[in-house]
């Protein structure tokens, strides 16, 4: 099977994860300074930007996968490659940056491997939920490719998985999402990692990718931008008694907003954020919880908006300088020493093809 997207496609998608880590930082720097500041963070976060950032994250993960499906053997160590060292490295940070702000720091052996878990390690200051996620969607595609799927095969397989989400949500809807009940069994689903809401927004990308996108290239990006924007905001308005269907409305809207993306044309600047996107991911939360730390018993006597800009600095500059260093550490070493160890199988058929 032919790459879905082309190289030169992806700066624009960069652009979008760029975006996306921006909408996360900015949930998590209102968040905490609120905390530290005693007061209710909900005025501050009446819309949920961290589920935007992670939502779109995953949906440009599916997107992005689709073009990889050639990889063959080698899909699943590359992946390997970019999700685990930069992840072990992390933690090995977040000893060192909260020290003192986290005494019941500790290490295990599942959060380490990234292994679907019932009680993730907060401990670390890395909302490493998400790379669960992402290391379990990188399995089921592997497997797709290993099986030699035909690409109507695996959009068949992609439609079956969806059903099975939505009759999972159908007969044990979970609530509002943003609940902390809901919320805590999404974030930490143990075996049924594959069958909560989350994973409507991989299958969404992955699908979208494999299926084309020729027919979004005669409509205008500012239409799906607009689409995406529209789709989103009714989503937003309306009160589902589970995530499934409100996930499947911005599901579209966030495919929609890849679409419309992937041909623009971005600044350097903003296809460089986004190669630093998961490294600044990766630390940011703890730099946050770091920096809070250090100045709660002066929290009181700053203004909310003063120790904002200085948590948001923080993090930015802490992210942006490991997101640096973690991909130039990734293309120079990591890359390399993994790719030496797999031979990509033939490459996917379509059903022409196996015709």
């Amino acid at each position: 099977m032919e790459a879905a997207i082309q190289p030169e496609r992806r700066v624009g998608i960069q652009g979008l994860r760029a975006l996306a880590c921006l909408f996360v930082l900015f949930q998590h720097v209102t968040f905490f300074v609120a905390y530290a500041k005693g007061l209710d963070y909900h005025p501050y976060l009446v819309v949920n930007f961290g589920r935007i950032g992670v939502s779109l994250f995953f949906v440009i993960s599916g997107f992005v996968m689709g073009g990889c499906l050639g990889q063959g053997r080698a899909f699943l160590w590359n992946r390997v490659a970019r999700i685990f060292p930069a992840f072990w490295i992390a933690v090995a940070l977040s000893f060192l940056i909260l020290l003192r702000a986290e005494p019941a720091w500790h290490l295990d052996w599942r959060s380490l491997l990234l292994l679907p878990s019932t009680a993730l390690n907060n401990s670390y200051r890395i909302p490493y939920w998400t790379l669960c996620y992402e290391f379990a969607f990188y399995c089921v595609t592997y497997l797709m490719i290993v099986c030699r799927l035909s690409r109507t095969q695996i959009l068949t397989a992609c439609t079956i998985w969806l059903l099975a989400i939505i009759l999972m949500d159908a007969y044990r809807p979970l609530g509002d999402i943003d609940d902390g009940t809901a919320f805590g069994f999404v974030a930490q689903p143990g075996k049924w990692i594959l069958l909560t809401p989350y994973p409507i927004f991989f299958i969404a990308g992955l699908f979208t990718s494999v299926a084309g996108t020729q027919f979004a290239d005669r409509v205008r990006p500012a239409y799906l931008v607009l689409l995406a924007i529209g789709v989103w905001g009714v989503s937003n308005s309306i009160k589902f008694p589970s995530p499934a269907p409100l996930f499947l409305m911005q599901a579209f809207a966030f495919c929609s907003a890849v679409i419309a993306v992937q041909n623009l044309e971005f600044s350097r600047i903003y296809k460089s954020l986004g190669d630093f996107s998961y490294g600044f991911y990766l630390v940011h939360m703890m730099i946050i919880a770091a920096v809070i730390y250090a100045l709660k018993p002066y929290a009181i006597n700053i203004r909310f908006s003063v120790l904002w800009i200085i948590v948001a600095i923080s993090a930015s500059i802490g992210g942006l300088l490991y997101g640096w260093i973690e991909h130039e550490i990734h293309n120079r070493i990591f890359k390399r020493i993994f790719r030496r160890k797999s031979q990509p199988l033939p490459p996917l058929r379509s059903k022409q093809d196996v015709a």
